[in-house]
């Protein structure tokens, strides 16, 4: 066998005796030889080539499977064909061309495979030669390729209409054509592609030029840069060709902006509101960054554009507007405001109703322009135009701390001896004094003791100051501590106020100390011994002596320093079977000594119900207290009460026309400016007048139910009333 011969026919048929052969023959029986080109190759080829003899051209073998890469003369079988891609997203018009593979049995490749392809729907793509297809129409549609019988895995097209076709650009617009700016400042420019019908067309690239670009250059997205004094030309450019250009100006100094107000209104009648607008302001080489407002009116500050604004006082307001730029320059422009007092209500208009943020309790005026009201939770009201309009006053100063939120000072009463020295009073045993109109209103007194912290939470809320707290209203109906309810002065130096259980205050040195006058029977007499009611188990009994008496004391009448009066009362009517319910005090020796005056004593001489919740003397030419005088009050809703005197109070007797049961709501309040004009406030909106002394009542309307408290005249015709949320006033004397 070694020594045969291959013929050449025998080396054609046998194609595996090549040197790939070999190489396949040794990695077939794991001999590690390396073929190379050296000389121990060269000895040993005869002994190779008759192993590759053996191995290949003797039949001794059975020849090896063609390489899979290189068809054979008859190619292997194709068993799969896959295409990609397997799916297509494809407008109509535009091609996607996808790709066959045929592979054998093993996985393998097979090369040279001539496909045959297939669409399902021939009206959404159309299959050309070379395996691509076109999109003619929306929809969807499957292509395959197949060899033989084996068929590919199914690639989905889906055909979408054509993009929208965009128009040819017929113009740009600028968001500005010229522009001024300062050294170092930057404005960016937006450029707009149109169309020949002025429609905007999106997606459009512009190119941005400057013609100096030492003096102001710009980017690509449009920002513009000042860098030098001078102008420049800036243009943005379309991918067509067609542009626009803006001039910018450069300045070396920075130059100021322009101020311009608009306003809905520059005149109303108060209360009126006006819209003030900035946006006509300017600045020529840059931009404005603030807008200051000042209204004229001792009203805050504000910023903005555009801003509101109420003028609730009448007069001649100057508004003012500031705008300051991004490089610290200002401008500064104005306006006149006319705010007119509203037109005087005519004769026989009655009682005019005005909206307050407040439950007032006391109103005092100074003329017929000016006065005060206050009420709870720190509310002090001022007018200026008759009262029409009251704006609040807010500016307490205290000793020491301020009243915490929940628990802010209530006032009761107000007394002013001019137009800037005046004095409130009231809750928790607070007094105020205001020496510049109202502006600033420092506090003199408050006591605090009767708080405790009730609950050792170690913070204050309502258990601690609120006696009696109503759940339904979410309100106090009742707190701990002394309510001063009433004060008056004779003089800027002289001054008395009164107050829950018997307190009494006065000063004569204008309020910088106040004394209080001591609550011990040697200074203040006790009620007559009584007698036991009927309902009470030792009815009929005397009872035993009092040692303690402290009414609630509500009103007082400053005759003189020394001469004052003062009216109260209990808040029940036992332990006496008459009861000692009401009560007025009268001191001629600035409070050492009282004669008191009871419901239960002297056969009585307090008549009627309830307590006494003001009370007003007539003054003589002198200024003396005069002869005549009233004390009015009842038990709230019910059973009104009148007490007058003609005798400079040593006796009194009630007004039958005017009490219970002609009337039923109690009074609170009562102005008296002569011995005859006389006018009664009380509960439910009622107003009595009498113009002959009280000998007849009539009822004036202030078209409302809710309580009326004190009530203050200048004149015949000129008066007001404090309300619950509402003030009241009338020029013709409330008819």
């Amino acid at each position: 066998m070694f020594g045969s011969r291959i013929s050449p026919l025998d080396r054609k048929e046998q194609p595996f005796c090549k040197k790939e052969s070999v190489n396949r023959f040794f990695r077939r029986c794991h001999i590690p030889l390396r073929l190379a080109p050296t000389r121990t190759f060269r000895a040993s080829a005869p002994l190779i080539l008759s192993l590759c003899l053996i191995a290949c051209g003797s039949g001794g073998s059975s020849p090896a499977p063609p390489d899979p890469k290189v068809p054979p003369s008859q190619p292997p079988a194709v068993s799969k064909i896959r295409i990609a891609p397997t799916s297509a997203l494809l407008p109509v018009g535009a091609s996607q061309q996808f790709v066959a593979t045929a592979l054998d049995g093993e996985g393998q490749e097979i090369i040279g495979i001539d496909f045959t392809w297939k669409i399902d729907n021939p009206k959404v793509g159309r299959l050309s030669s070379d395996s691509a297809v076109e999109g003619l129409e929306e929809g969807t549609a499957t292509l395959t390729a197949s060899f033989g019988e084996v068929i590919s895995n199914p690639a989905i097209l889906q055909v979408i209409p054509p993009p929208p076709t965009t128009p040819p650009i017929a113009s740009i617009e600028l968001t500005r054509s010229s522009q001024t700016l300062f050294v170092g400042n930057q404005v960016r420019f937006v450029a707009t592609a149109k169309d020949a019908d002025g429609s905007t067309i999106s997606g459009v690239t512009f190119l941005w030029t400057s013609s100096a670009p030492e003096v102001v250059s710009i980017d690509q997205q449009g920002l513009a840069t000042a860098r030098a004094a001078g102008s420049a030309t800036l243009t943005a450019t379309a991918e067509n060709g067609v542009s626009q250009s803006a001039v910018v100006t450069v300045s070396a100094d920075n130059i100021a902006p322009t101020a311009r107000i608009t306003a809905t209104a520059t005149s109303g009648t108060v209360p009126f509101t006006v819209t003030f607008n900035a946006a006509g302001s300017s600045d020529p080489d840059g931009s404005i960054l603030s807008n200051n407002w000042s209204f004229g009116d001792g009203s805050p500050a504000v910023k903005g554009a555009v801003v509101d604004h109420t003028y609730e006082s009448a007069g001649e307001f100057t508004a003012t507007l500031v705008v300051a730029d991004n490089r610290g320059a200002n401008g500064t422009a104005s306006t006149d405001i006319t705010a007119n007092s509203p037109a005087p209500p005519p004769p026989g208009a009655g009682w005019q109703r005005r909206g307050v943020n407040g439950d007032l309790f006391g109103i005092h005026f100074v003329s017929a322009s000016e006065g005060w009201s206050v009420g709870i939770d720190q509310v002090i009201a001022h007018t200026t135009d008759g009262g029409a309009t009251w704006p609040l006053q807010k500016n307490l100063v205290f000793k020491g701390s301020p009243s915490p939120s929940a628990a802010l000072i209530d006032f009761y009463d107000v007394f002013f001896t001019d137009a800037h020295t005046g004095w409130a009073v009231g809750w928790p045993e607070a007094i105020f004094k205001t020496a510049d109109g109202g502006d600033t209103w420092v506090e003199q007194h408050v006591n605090r003791a009767p708080w405790t912290d009730r609950t050792g939470d170690g913070i204050w809320d309502r258990r601690d100051w609120c006696e009696v707290w109503n759940d339904a209203t979410q309100t106090c109906s009742k707190k701990y501590g002394s309510y001063l309810r009433k004060v008056q002065f004779f003089d800027g130096q002289h001054g008395w106020t009164v107050g829950r259980f018997g307190s009494i205050f006065k000063t004569s040195n204008g309020g910088s100390t106040w004394q209080e006058i001591p609550k011990n029977s040697t200074v203040r007499p006790l009620p007559a011994p009584c007698l036991y009611p009927p309902e009470h188990p030792n009815a009929g009994q005397p009872r035993p002596e009092v040692t303690s008496f402290n009414p609630h004391l509500f009103t007082v009448d400053v005759i003189t320093p020394n001469d004052v009066w003062i009216g109260g009362g209990s808040e029940g009517d036992e332990p006496c079977a008459t009861g000692w319910l009401r009560m007025l005090g009268h001191t001629t020796d600035g409070g050492q000594h009282w004669q008191f005056f009871y419901e239960a004593e002297h056969g009585g001489q307090l008549e009627g119900h309830g307590r006494i919740f003001d009370m007003k003397f007539s003054r003589n030419a002198a200024g003396g207290g005069g002869a005549a005088g009233l004390a009015v009050g009842g038990n709230g809703t019910s059973q009104a009460n009148v007490l007058q005197t003609i005798d400079g109070g040593q006796t009194w007797h009630q007004v039958k026309a005017a009490s219970y049961p002609s009337y039923t709501n109690g009074f609170y309040g009562i102005a008296l400016i002569s011995p005859a004009q006389i006018w009664l406030t009380g509960w439910g909106g009622l107003i009595l007048h009498s113009d002959d002394g009280g000998g007849i009542w009539s009822r004036q309307q202030a078209k409302t139910t809710s309580q009326l408290r004190r009530v203050f005249f200048l004149d015949e015709k000129t008066g007001w009333i404090a309300g619950q949320g509402q003030a009241f006033f009338t020029t013709s004397g409330g008819q």
